[in-house]
């Protein structure tokens, strides 16, 4: 399973650097072997671990897609990768991932001098939000956010994952 992961990730990595999208050919076939690997590898728990999975990786996933953070392909991809290793680990790739985006994201705008501006800003709209309400700054502040592949944090925060929460467990 470890190996059918690799490729999936790689592929898709591919595809999103390239094409900002990653097909659903991929991730349903990454769901569609995750499940019937661990179905008949470990029967109906197995098949249970890999529906955990599924529906923790997705589930993660959707809600920061709702916030217009990710892209489908990666709310599906995260769902490919908790059928194919279960639970735990998803849900711990999917932090390391996410912590890892956001030390990326600090970077390219460290690297583009606008740091001390955006911290200054996203605190007054964070302020402004949580103190007044007032959604529409931050709706309209998505329009200027340093944008990149998520691809770029969740490949080397999968494999960070795989160093310390094995896939298989």
């Amino acid at each position: 399973m470890i190996a059918g992961l690799i490729v999936l990730l790689a592929i898709c990595f591919y595809h999103d650097c390239k094409e900002s999208k990653i097909p659903n050919r991929y991730t349903v076939s990454g769901i569609a072997l995750g499940l019937s690997y661990q179905g008949w590898s470990g029967g109906w728990d197995g098949l249970a671990h890999a529906a955990i999975g599924f529906a923790a990786g997705f589930g993660i996933m959707l809600a920061l897609y709702a916030m217009r953070a990710v892209g489908a392909g990666d709310v599906k991809l995260f769902g490919a990768i908790g059928a194919m290793t279960g639970g735990v680990f998803v849900v711990n790739g999917a932090f390391n991932s996410i912590v890892l985006a956001a030390v990326i994201g600090l970077v390219l705008v460290a690297f583009r001098g606008e740091l001390l501006h955006r911290l200054r800003h996203t605190f007054a709209l964070v302020f402004n939000l949580l103190l007044l309400r007032d959604v529409k700054g931050m709706l309209a502040y998505k329009s200027k956010a340093a944008t990149f592949p998520f691809m770029y944090a969740v490949l080397p925060a999968m494999a960070l994952t795989s160093t310390y929460c094995s896939p298989l467990t």
